[in-house]
């Protein structure tokens, strides 16, 4: 049943076990289509055409072309990547044909949306994208109180503004406790209060208050 270059092109194999049929076809040389069925129980074969094609094969692309469909729609935009785990060979499967399937089902509920574009799924899948990364990237830039310039530019030009340090910086009183910015690491010592200047934790001995009056705060 395996594809095998001795074989001939053209020619069928069957197998059979019980109610189930099996058949090997061979379109081209060194290939071969391999299908299993349990609505057939005998060999017939198209001899009327030159290509012999067995009548499993023949009812299969008569009731299920939209099966071939589907995978040409889906190579064309596709997240597959290659890897040696077969996990994530069905992952990206899973992924491909779940955004097909959104896709297909919001569209027809909404004929109108995205109209007069040929390219209306590849901006259906990219806007999906952002919306899947987005709340990993907002959770990453709120934790995160140093990030690369590089990583903070891409999560901007999705549409993630970095909030600024007066704002995200912890007070005074909250359970986040970080490690002196100025004390030697051996020291340990744990700080809960931040420079307002360089959003740096700061511990009681290297940190100053500054008094101003009320006049002068206004």
């Amino acid at each position: 049943m395996k594809p095998n270059k001795l074989r001939e092109k053209y020619s069928s194999k069957f197998g059979f076990c019980g109610n189930m049929t099996m058949v090997s076809y061979v379109p081209k040389k060194g290939k071969a289509v391999v299908l299993l069925s349990t609505m057939h129980d005998d060999t017939a074969v198209d001899d009327q055409s030159v290509k012999r094609k067995p009548e499993v094969i023949q009812y299969y692309n008569h009731t299920k072309s939209g099966v071939d469909t589907m995978d040409q729609m889906v190579r064309t935009y596709t997240c597959k990547r290659r890897t040696r785990r077969w996990p994530m060979v069905l992952w990206h499967n899973v992924l491909d044909v779940a955004t097909l399937n959104a896709f297909t089902s919001y569209t027809a509920q909404h004929p109108g949306y995205i109209g007069g574009v040929t390219n209306a799924r590849r901006l259906v899948i990219k806007e999906l994208g952002k919306e899947l990364v987005m709340p990993h990237m907002r959770r990453r830039m709120e934790g995160t109180s140093h990030l690369q310039t590089h990583i903070t530019e891409a999560m901007e030009r999705c549409g993630l503004k970095k909030v600024s340090a007066a704002t995200t910086q912890p007070q005074e009183g909250q359970v986040k406790r970080k490690r002196c910015k100025i004390c030697p690491t051996a020291k340990d010592r744990k700080a809960i209060s931040w420079c307002s200047k360089f959003t740096s934790p700061v511990c009681k001995e290297h940190k100053h208050v500054v008094v101003i009056c009320e006049s002068c705060m206004h």
